[in-house]
């Protein structure tokens, strides 16, 4: 295994480690990860274009049995992903639906068996794979051609561009979806009046009923599991008062209480402290404890009085209980209890203006339409300012892409990001993220017509541009790690060195991950990784090792000329080195 540590200088997401096993050429391998850019070098067909498979599967990417070893029954990939202390929205939205146990990591799995069924899983929960890959969409970018190139995606597309456009665009976006919750609010309301008088009088009969149970009984939000952990509380009272006084006892006792000799102990090392400083230390661990154990005596006596206090009875808990089960599972709908609670608190608070609307007849049906006509030319509004922001957003996304591959010695390539935008609302359907279609596109060649990017052969020229895209984004997108293969396809000097350059730019505010056979892109890695094949042409995780010193030196000149040992081409990687130290 390869230990680095394990802080996370950018805020964000980051793969920590990534397990393979049975894995094309590679046996079983475990491979840890730094911040920054990390580098992963070796001979053909060393394997280490596996690194790229192994997370495209753990990304959900369609798997085929024809990757596991000849002589295994079974491949497994696992990567574990360092979360930052405030996931972006997208990505704790899919935490909280998933109700996953989770700290500050995430481990995302996938098995393959040689019948070609796939298994999936999330910190141990069993998921299905797409799940897996709308996890990993929030975590890393891959680019290459054994990845998925997300950024093919429109959705992927149209959120890069809005992150690329900052607050303002982040500000116009939540304005249109405000409005645009408040004009689906007033069509639903609306919707409602539509119906049957007959239905009518049985909704508001409903919703008064609702209104009248809530009056009655106040439910409160989290108030079931509350109830429910005091009635724990009580049916355990007294072990939970034995144990408290036990403790108490143990503790404060005047004959043999903890509190009165460790009191003395500290009071003897302070005596000795004052003729000898060697005792100085142990002063502050004795009163440490003693403190602590003070501090535990008092919580106990707190707890074992509030016991002791009484307050309200076991049967009155259990009769609180099962009022608020029963008003649950009569206004809340389909769910579990605490979603059906939820449910029904949130239909009783609406429901006054619904039974309004219910009983206002034709003059409430027109003052609805009234409202929903102001909101409609407000969610208009805010529609064109939104797609004003975002042409201008693209113009600049536009030019900074196509000065980025010049620099990539792509300068005949062009990128255009195009927007355009809906005018028919007829039908009052506004998308939820804007009237707007965003289209990236891209040709290799001055004549050549421009394509969306989703429709560009794989290879190195995508992933140039992948890369200048996402050096121009970078540092307003929540994604943490990028990762890339067939970056430097076709190309070498001083074009070799720019596309290093940016790999190392990208990694100052994500993590970059990069399979490269080019010293100039190696020599500015923040982690170097070489992947090497044993006697028998397999790779375990003895074959893969952190280059540094002589060691990275070695490989740099095997880079160079295939001859590691050559002494010209040692000399050509100090200077090689130096380059990327300066």
């Amino acid at each position: 295994m390869v230990g680095v540590g394990n802080s996370n200088n950018f805020g964000r997401s980051r793969l920590i480690e990534l397990s393979i096993r049975n894995l094309g050429v590679i046996e079983e391998a475990a491979i840890e990860f730094a911040p920054g850019l990390n580098v992963v070098t070796g001979e053909t067909g060393a394997g280490k274009t596996m690194v790229l498979t192994a997370l495209s599967l753990v990304a959900g990417e369609k798997s085929d049995s024809d990757l596991i070893r000849l002589d295994s029954e079974r491949l497994s990939v696992t990567g574990i992903f360092e979360l930052p202390s405030k996931p972006a929205s997208q990505l704790g939205t899919l935490l909280e639906e998933q109700a996953l146990d989770i700290e500050d990591s995430i481990i995302l799995s996938r098995n393959i068996n040689r019948d070609g069924k796939s298994r999936a899983s999330i910190s141990g929960v069993p998921t299905t794979v797409s799940k897996l890959a709308d996890f990993s969409d929030e975590l890393m970018e891959i680019h290459g051609q054994h990845g998925a190139v997300t950024l093919t995606k429109s959705s992927r597309q149209r959120d890069l561009l809005d992150n690329f456009g900052g607050a303002r665009a982040e500000i116009a976006l939540a304005e249109y979806k405000k409005a645009l919750e408040s004009f689906q609010e007033i069509k639903r309301r609306l919707h409602d009046l539509d119906k049957s008088e007959s239905s009518r009088v049985a909704k508001i009969q409903e919703l008064e009923t609702l209104l009248k149970d809530e009056a009655k009984l106040k439910p409160k939000s989290g108030e079931l599991e509350d109830v429910e952990n005091k009635i724990s509380v009580l049916e355990n009272l007294e072990d939970l008062r034995k144990h408290l006084s036990e403790i108490r006892e143990a503790l404060t006792s005047d004959e043999h209480g903890a509190l009165r000799g460790i009191d003395r102990a500290r009071r003897a090392f302070a005596a000795l402290s004052v003729k000898d400083e060697r005792f100085s230390e142990k002063v502050k661990r004795a009163e440490s404890a003693y403190f602590e154990l003070s501090d535990l005596a008092n919580e106990g006596g707190i707890l074992l009085d509030e016991l002791n206090e009484g307050g309200i009875s076991l049967d009155e808990l259990l009769e609180r209980k099962a009022a608020i089960k029963g008003f649950a599972k009569k206004h809340g709908g389909e769910g579990d209890i605490e979603e059906q609670l939820q449910r029904a608190l949130e239909r009783a608070k609406a429901a006054k203006n619904e039974i309004a609307d219910l009983s206002g007849g034709e003059d409430r049906v027109a003052a609805l339409k009234s409202d929903l006509e102001k909101v409609r030319r407000s969610l208009i509004e805010k529609a064109g300012s939104l797609s004003e922001i975002r042409n201008d957003a693209a113009a600049r996304l536009t030019n900074a892409v196509n000065d980025e591959l010049n620099e990539l010695a792509m300068p005949n390539a062009r990128f255009l990001c195009q927007i355009v935008s809906a005018k028919d609302f007829d039908k009052d359907d506004f998308p939820f993220h804007g009237i707007d279609e965003v289209t990236m596109k891209f040709s290799a060649h001055q004549s050549g017509e421009l394509l969306p990017i989703s429709k560009v052969a794989s290879g190195g020229e995508l992933s140039r541009l992948m890369l200048a895209i996402e050096v121009v984004a970078a540092g307003n997108s929540p994604l943490g790690t990028y990762l890339f293969d067939e970056v430097d396809a076709g190309i070498g000097g001083k074009a070799a060195l720019e596309v290093g350059k940016r790999l190392k730019r990208l990694a100052s505010t994500s993590q970059v991950i990069v399979v490269t056979h080019l010293p100039q892109v190696a020599i500015w890695a923040d982690h170097h990784l070489v992947v090497n094949k044993d006697s028998t042409g397999s790779i375990s995780e003895s074959s893969i090792s952190i280059a540094t010193g002589e060691e990275r030196e070695t490989e740099i000149a095997r880079m160079l000329s295939g001859v590691s040992e050559s002494e010209h081409a040692q000399e050509h990687a100090r200077e090689l080195l130096n380059l990327g130290k300066e």
